[in-house]
């Protein structure tokens, strides 16, 4: 079999990631496409993945269309030369277009309700939607629901083991508690209209949060000069580690929240964006707090780091999820198969 799969954004690396083992150990052969955003490039070449960069993000609707113009003249030449048996992505963007016109299979996997833009020009075009705990969309017969969340493709026990180590060669010590806060760039189409906080803003939070404990930013663009020394020092693939251990999550990206959920870490969500996995996480397993704003989470976040045994309650909450969830790479690599084979 020969698959093609598109990666977008660095999450996506870790969530198709296992599943491209799953291939390969099956003697297919495997095709990444990418594109340059943050860190996703990086993420590719450390896993070893075979790939094609297609284009590097642009910011603002002119630059992203023409972006994805430039994707799609791209994605139709490597698909006639690679001959995929199908195409797999996150949202079909730019495989949905061009597996219907030339009738190979698409399989996505979305949990962006919101991004009504991408879900308008790729899911109209795919064969199978897999979605996960919580989403608020309905695809009728196209539709396939795997239980559980979608990060734990990648960190559920069997896949992700914590090494302490790791941040110890970082210089952050896991005995002393410490907090991840996570601020994004506000540049992605779903985000138009929203922003985050200003440096003073920020630099609030931060006293705020000192008081319990080491603070730690994960960054999407470069931090000014009073924030510099908050930076993350854990290079980006090992960032699971850091999640982990740390006593607390807060900040304004949803991927995170939910790693840090699925590996047992409270968590806080701080975004005004509607995400159904999330919503979810919060009301049937307690795992995190979804809020519209910092302003909102630092009040959160203060009565849990003030609470006893908050570690050992969030182990119990996140084995719960544990028990009642699937292994999502199989659940995927099975309707691949089955489609293919269709």
């Amino acid at each position: 079999m020969r698959v093609l799969v598109d990666i977008s954004h660095p999450s996506q690396v870790h969530f198709f990631k296992n599943l491209i083992f799953r291939f390969r150990r099956n003697k297919d052969k495997v095709l990444v496409t990418a594109r340059e955003k943050d860190v996703t490039i990086d993420l590719v070449r450390n896993l070893n993945l075979k790939y094609i960069c297609l284009s590097r993000q642009k910011n603002g609707m002119p630059a992203m269309a023409w972006e994805l113009i430039i994707r799609y003249i791209r994605m139709w030449a490597i698909v006639r030369r690679f001959k995929p048996d199908i195409l797999i992505a996150e949202t079909g963007v730019t495989v949905g277009l061009i597996g219907t016109i030339l009738r190979i299979p698409r399989i996505v996997e979305e949990d962006t309700e919101h991004a009504k833009l991408q879900r308008m020009i790729g899911l109209p075009f795919v064969s199978i939607i897999m979605t996960g705990l919580g989403y608020l969309g309905n695809h009728g017969s196209r539709e396939r629901k795997f239980k559980g969340v979608w990060v734990q493709s990648y960190l559920n026990p069997e896949y992700f083991t914590p090494d302490a180590s790791i941040l110890a060669n970082a210089g952050i010590d896991v005995s002393k508690p410490f907090i991840v806060m996570r601020m994004v760039s506000w540049t992605a189409a779903h985000d138009t209209g929203l922003h985050g906080y200003d440096e003073t803003g920020y630099l609030d939070i931060i006293k705020r949060l000192s008081k319990y404990g080491r603070v730690i930013i994960s960054s999407e663009e470069t931090l000014p000069e009073s924030m510099v020394q908050y930076k993350n020092p854990v290079a980006p693939e090992q960032v699971h580690h850091l999640l982990a251990f740390a006593h607390l999550y807060i900040g304004e990206g949803a991927t995170m929240a939910a790693e840090a959920a699925v590996l047992g870490t409270p968590a806080i969500f701080c975004n005004p964006l509607p995400l159904g996995y999330l919503m979810a996480m919060e009301k049937e397993y307690q795992l995190l707090y979804n809020c519209k704003s910092f302003s909102e989470g630092i009040e959160i976040a203060e009565k849990l780091l003030n609470t006893e045994n908050l570690t050992q309650l969030w182990q119990q909450r996140r084995q719960k999820l544990l028990d009642e969830s699937e292994d999502i790479n199989e659940f995927m690599y099975k309707i691949v198969k089955e489609l293919v084979r269709s």
